[in-house]
């Protein structure tokens, strides 16, 4: 007797996996209830019913938090990719009409500003050209944006670009400027033309933040330059910065715009130091994505992309 053969019905819907996936960037199951506009306990309901469906426990319980389990860190890759592909198949369909559609999560380093790279008017002009494409923004570190890009959280973030390339992400430099040493015009360093770094050791440095590109730049000229310094005081604005600077708490290292409105301070160009770089860094995998890849492009067009951008 010959048997049938053998099928397995598959019950995960992709409300399933939109519902674990917001479980896992919240932290807690209120917290996704809230973001995903559905009672918590529809949330937890559907989350139980996907453990069920895959046989296996996807999150830790705890009081205050959920935390994926090994089953679930597995699963998470696969999940964002089924809502991406969706996402994009949408999107293509979309395109027949000349609409589209989808989101674009945008992150952004805090020390970011208009004077440099004017990221509110590129989310606006954007918005205008696409208003059927959702958008939201993060802020974190230039590593932290890198992380959350790796892990699917971000598709695109406006961040310092390094000298140094990081493994699978494209970028797109958007400004630059020199950096250069902030002093009060009484200190007699003010009066030179420019500085070594050796000077640096000489004075309490006021910096960015580690995890931010123009620290990791200096701390990496002032290893290769064999120059110990002393950094006294952190703040991820560089307008903080200045503005230390002139209380008199030390010197600070800061692009050449963020002077432009005082004149309390004076800078002085160290050359040994790289220029400080902006720019946007997203993954291959992204730009296959027909919001995040108009997002994209959208930055280097004419009204949004600064002089000096290069691909």
């Amino acid at each position: 007797m010959r048997l049938p053969p053998f099928r397995y019905t598959w019950t995960m819907d992709l409300r399933q996996l939109h519902y674990f996936i917001a479980v896992v960037e919240a932290g807690t199951f209120t917290s996704a209830a809230q973001r995903v506009h559905v009672a918590q306990s529809g949330v937890s309901a559907q989350i139980k019913a996907l453990e069920h469906e895959l046989g296996q426990q996807l999150f830790e319980r705890r009081p205050r938090a959920v935390i994926l389990t090994a089953a679930g860190e597995a699963l998470l890759p696969h999940a964002r990719a089924a809502l991406a592909a969706l996402e994009a198949g949408r999107a293509s369909i979309d395109a027949l009409t000349g609409l589209l559609r989808g989101h674009v999560a945008v992150g952004s380093i805090s020390s970011i500003a208009p004077r440099s790279v004017d990221l509110p008017e590129i989310l606006a002009s954007f918005h205008r050209a696409h208003p059927g494409v959702d958008i939201s923004l993060i802020e974190d570190s230039a590593a932290g944006l890198v992380r959350r890009l790796r892990d699917g959280v971000l598709d695109v973030a406006f961040t310092s670009l390094i000298d140094e390339t990081v493994t699978g992400m494209h970028t797109r430099e958007l400004h630059r400027e020199r950096v250069v040493a902030v002093l009060l015009p009484t200190d007699p360093l003010a009066l030179e033309a420019t500085l070594p770094l050796t000077m640096l050791s000489e004075r309490p440095l006021i910096a960015l933040p580690e995890g931010s590109g123009l620290r990791w730049q200096l701390d990496r000229a002032l290893t290769k330059a064999g120059v110990r310094a002393r950094i006294a005081f952190e703040a991820g604005n560089p307008d903080i910065l200045v503005m230390m600077v002139e209380k008199g708490l030390g010197m600070a290292l800061v692009p050449e715009s963020a002077l432009a409105h005082t004149d309390r301070v004076v800078g002085v160009p160290v050359p040994d130091l790289p220029a400080g770089r902006l720019g946007i860094i997203w993954l291959e995998a992204v730009a296959a994505r027909p919001a995040a890849r108009a997002f994209i492009e959208h930055t280097a067009t004419p009204g949004s992309k600064p002089p000096g951008a290069r691909s």
